[in-house]
């Protein structure tokens, strides 16, 4: 029998053993691997820097310690990676590739908090945050092993619940939201307010693409502001390139026009896009890929990713992205830009498959070996190429004013909106509810389907109809006497026809039996012989698509509001308009 101070003296011992081991454990972890960051760390307030800006990277030349990264998953194979070093004392930015997942770089001495990404098919998603310290010839081991989305059938991203790149694990460590695409760790929210001016639902009219003096503009945001309520806008989008400090400045305020945040993102090389109401600063991309995340993190945020000029000789579209809500066809006079040239192309974008151009670039420039043609009219074959492709994306148009020179505001877009609200333009623009007319006295037009055979309209622009039926359409031109009112499908005239008064309709049936995309054109005769090409564009709408309506389509769209995208879907009667042949 054992005697109690025995087993007294045992469970003593035993309990110094492993407090001992305990401490020794510890204490090797420490010397091997990084502190660990807690969520009260995280939520620290970072260093002051412009919150509105571009998250530039910034160069280093003094003393560097050594960083070593290993990325992998639990089946042993390495990730794509990237590390951005964020100096905790002056705010500076660093980045550092690790394109086989591996290895070590020289990085600079300091204290950091490293955001570590993983590459899921070329996108940067987060998926680790660590406070290091980096002393001078000193290595640092950041080993990761990645357990989301690498065996079964998610992917990583399917961890993001939010869709703002940054892994639901990883935003709760941090102590973000991670239902809530605003609340981005390192990131802060850019204020918005969406005031409606005037509740009522109708088409707004405003200016999406001009310039201040915080890029190349020669006005002030006050002098753009008082320029617009003059012309009589609703809304107006300041896109300075690269930079949003236009809505930190103190005259950045209207009680007349909607005024939508903005900025003009990217470069010569790759082209630009307009971006609109991003709501965290958004980062410069290197690569297409991650290009493409920049695109995702808008939308999730409610903004949104317009494809700017994509024909312009100059900054024209090679990001190639997917998934944008629209593509500005119309930039400056119709006329005024000269074509983009096959010789600007890059090899890769003129590849061909059966004869046929793999790219709608390609296509779209090569028009102009086939008549004469502007960079505008380029754009809009582009937009048809990609509208055939499956894209829906609406049209918009912009002055490209950077002085009182240029008007605002020709050409123009109308957003058909709830209500006058930052809110309901940007729905409008969403659901692909746009026209675009040469200035504000310019071709009004109305164009809308009846797919039920009751005379009554449940299609307007933006909206669907079903394949297989016939479907009753109603195009209205005012104030365009004496021009020419197109209907195109996929691009190609179907219906034309002399506008005879100013308030002048079309009625006409169709029965689509291929996806496609209907839209309006108001054209006429060049007004002089300067510019290129050998028609004049006056207005045109955005499409109403022939689709298919299927499950996989609502899972497109994964929002799908039938009422908002004013359609509803019955079997139809025989038509009593005029039946067009098959195209």
């Amino acid at each position: 029998m054992v005697r109690p101070k025995t087993i007294k003296f045992c469970f003593t011992l035993f309990l110094v053993l492993n407090l001992f081991l305990i401490v020794d454990n510890t204490h090797a972890k420490k010397k091997a691997t990084p502190k660990k960051t807690s969520s009260q760390q995280l939520k620290q307030q970072t260093p002051s820097i412009n919150q509105y800006e571009n998250q530039q990277y910034s160069e280093y030349a003094g003393p560097k310690g050594i960083l070593d990264i290993d990325v992998t998953d639990v089946v042993g194979k390495y990730w794509g990676a990237r590390v951005d070093l964020l100096n905790i004392e002056d705010g500076k930015r660093y980045r550092f590739d690790f394109p086989e997942g591996k290895g070590e770089q020289k990085v600079p001495i300091g204290d950091f908090r490293a955001y570590i990404f993983a590459y899921d098919n070329g996108v940067p998603v987060m998926v680790q945050i660590k406070d290091i310290t980096i002393k001078e010839n000193t290595p640092i081991f950041l080993p990761l092993t990645l357990l989301e989305g690498t065996t079964g059938p998610l992917v990583l991203r399917d961890f993001d619940s939010d869709h703002d790149l940054v892994l639901d694990r990883v935003e709760i460590e941090s102590g973000t939201d991670p239902y809530n695409p605003l609340d981005i760790p390192g990131k802060k929210t850019i204020p918005v307010k969406n005031k409606v001016i005037v509740n009522k639902s109708g088409w707004y009219k405003g200016e999406l693409c001009c310039f201040s003096k915080y890029s190349i503009g020669n006005e002030t945001i006050g002098e753009l502001i008082n320029r617009a309520e003059k012309e009589g806008l609703d809304f107006l989008a300041i896109t300075d390139i690269n930079t949003l400090k236009s809505i930190e400045d103190p005259e950045y305020h209207s009680d007349k026009l909607v005024l939508i945040p903005a900025m003009k993102w990217g470069n010569d090389n790759m082209g630009y896009a307009l971006v609109y109401c991003p709501l965290t600063p958004l980062d410069t991309p290197t690569t297409i890929p991650e290009a493409q995340a920049e695109c995702l993190r808008v939308q999730a945020q409610g903004g949104i990713f317009a494809i700017a000029h994509p024909c312009f000789p100059t900054g024209f579209w090679r990001w190639g992205l997917s998934y944008v809500n629209a593509i500005q066809v119309w930039c400056r006079e119709w006329r005024s830009i000269p074509p983009l040239t096959m010789d600007k192309l890059d090899e890769w974008v003129k590849e061909k498959k059966d004869g046929k151009f793999v790219y709608s670039l390609a296509a779209a420039v090569n028009e102009s070996k086939i008549a004469s043609i502007s960079a505008n009219s380029q754009s809009t074959r582009f937009w048809d190429y990609e509208i055939a492709r499956g894209a829906m994306v609406c049209g918009i148009a912009g002055s490209h004013s950077s002085s009182p020179s240029v008007p605002l505001g020709k050409p123009i877009t109308y957003v058909r909106a709830e209500n006058k609200s930052l809110g309901a333009i940007l729905e409008g623009l969403r659901l692909g509810r746009t026209y675009i007319s040469s200035g504000i006295n310019g071709p009004k037009l109305s164009f809308m389907a009846d797919s039920l055979a009751d005379n009554k309209i449940d299609v307007n622009i933006g909206g669907i109809v079903p394949l297989g039926i016939d479907i009753r359409f109603e195009a209205i031109a005012m104030n365009a006497k004496g021009k020419k009112l197109e209907v195109l499908f996929n691009g190609r005239p179907i219906v034309a026809k002399i506008i005879e008064s100013d308030n002048f309709t079309v009625r006409f049936t169709d029965k689509p039996n291929r996806s496609g995309a209907y839209r309006l054109r108001v054209i006429g005769p060049p007004e002089n012989t300067k510019g290129f090409g050998d028609v004049e564009v006056y207005a045109m709408t955005s499409p109403i698509y022939a689709q298919d309506i299927t499950p996989e389509l609502l899972w497109k769209l994964p929002k799908f509001d039938p009422k908002k995208a004013w359609i509803e879907i019955k079997p139809s009667e025989e038509g009593s308009y005029l039946n067009l042949p098959d195209n």
